[in-house]
């Protein structure tokens, strides 16, 4: 996850609204339609930030069925054989997170495991003269007992390999949508050499809380500026991507109002109160897709909603990140240089690597206070000060969104 807090915003600019949708992109409309596909796919992130990618190539119904029923048996089993995959045992953030406590004041009650490709670290991880990246994102990962669960490890390399290639394959549609080169893409994105963070998440329902508690979360998610609940863009990423298996995730819309995102796909009988589509992912603009479109593309606020996931359930999702180059400035498509401060508020000359490192370190305290501490309380406030900028300006980006919305309205 790369979670960036929530700036506050006056509650009463933002409602529930469930008659809005996120719009749908067909990926095999790529090549039977381009011209529809890329129309569809500028205004989806234009105007949202985030879509509905239908027909994902290889996300099948059948292959999301079979990741989801691998993953919930990991999630599903004694909490002696995931510790064994226990997250702090090693620096790199990779492994098992035990759940947040129902009494930590927060919305959300969610365990998760981080992933990525098995790479050997490019230095000691207390190498002192090398980048914080080069010694936090690349290492091996920490994998529960395969004698207990032998098939979690091969679903999840697959997993991995897949979300790997579409990432690729989409980011070049992407540029290609603004009018750039595919090059432009491959400037900052090497297929064969990336860095990246994937996550698999756990989130619990109303029913991990005590019946005093309910009503606390309850109102924690009326609230719109609540720091307790989770809202973030996705800093450092170019796109997010993502499959879930039960409602939760809410996105805020054009005109302010948050809109319930569908599922991918079901795994379990009963009503939901979003559609299911069966093959599809939903995606979402990251920041560095806000800073190199200069704004056009814009990163939005999202959540899990604890309380849209039905009752006595657990709800799983399998985001995944696509990471930059983390050396050098982020100049924007088409331009020689990066300006002294973007659209998406972005400053020339950022440390890139720290700031997503320090995101990390925020996500996954456990691991910070054994391995990074020091590293932490000399880079966070930094950090905080960059995620702010970012923060507003998507903030600024979508009010902007919803004054064209209005104007649209208003006509006959």
């Amino acid at each position: 996850m790369f979670p960036e807090r929530l700036l506050n915003m006056s509650e009463s600019k933002i409602k529930n609204n469930n008659t809005l949708e996120l719009p749908e992109v067909n990926w095999l409309d790529k090549d039977l339609r381009p011209k529809k596909f890329f129309k569809d796919l500028s205004y989806a992130l234009s105007e949202f930030g985030f879509m509905v990618l239908t027909n994902a190539p290889g996300f099948s119904d059948d292959f999301q069925k079979n990741a989801f029923e691998e993953v919930r048996s990991f999630f599903e089993s004694p909490t002696e054989i995931k510790k064994t995959s226990y997250i702090a045992k090693t620096p790199y953030f990779r492994g098992y997170s035990f759940p947040t406590p129902a009494d930590s004041g927060f919305g959300q009650v969610i365990e998760a495991f981080q992933y990525g490709f098995e790479q050997e670290p490019l230095c000691e991880h207390d190498d002192k003269t090398q980048p914080i990246h080069r010694r936090l994102f690349r290492g091996p990962n920490t994998w529960p007992d395969e004698r207990a669960l032998p098939g979690f490890r091969p679903m999840i390399d697959e997993l991995n390999a897949r979300y790997h290639r579409l990432t690729h394959l989409l980011g070049e549609a992407i540029v290609e949508s603004l009018g750039e080169d595919i090059s432009a893409f491959k400037k900052y994105f090497d297929f064969e050499d990336p860095d990246l963070a994937a996550s698999l998440n756990h989130n619990f329902s109303l029913a991990a809380y005590s019946e005093k508690d309910r009503d606390k979360v309850k109102k924690e998610y009326a609230k719109f500026n609540s720091n307790k609940v989770g809202a973030h863009i996705d800093g450092p990423p170019f796109i997010a991507l993502l499959i879930n298996d039960r409602p939760g995730l809410q996105v805020v819309a054009a005109e302010g109002d948050w809109i319930d995102a569908p599922v991918t796909c079901r795994t379990a009988p009963g009503d939901y109160h979003v559609p299911v589509i069966p093959g599809s992912m939903i995606v979402n603009t990251g920041g560095t897709l806000m800073h190199l479109s200069e704004g056009k593309y814009s990163a939005t606020l999202h959540r899990v909603n604890t309380t849209l996931i039905p009752e006595g359930e657990t709800r799983i999702s399998m985001p995944y990140f696509l990471i930059p180059k983390m050396e050098g400035d982020l100049v924007p498509f088409g331009k020689s240089e990066a300006d002294s401060k973007g659209a998406g508020g972005y400053e020339a000359g950022r440390d890139r690597g720290a700031n997503a490192s320090v995101n990390r370190m925020g996500t996954f305290p456990q691991v910070t206070k054994r391995w990074w501490a020091e590293e932490f309380a000399e880079l966070s406030q930094k950090q905080r000060d960059e995620v702010k900028a970012e923060t507003q300006a998507a903030l600024d980006l979508a009010k902007q969104r919803g004054e064209r919305f209005k104007k649209v309205k208003k006509q006959p």
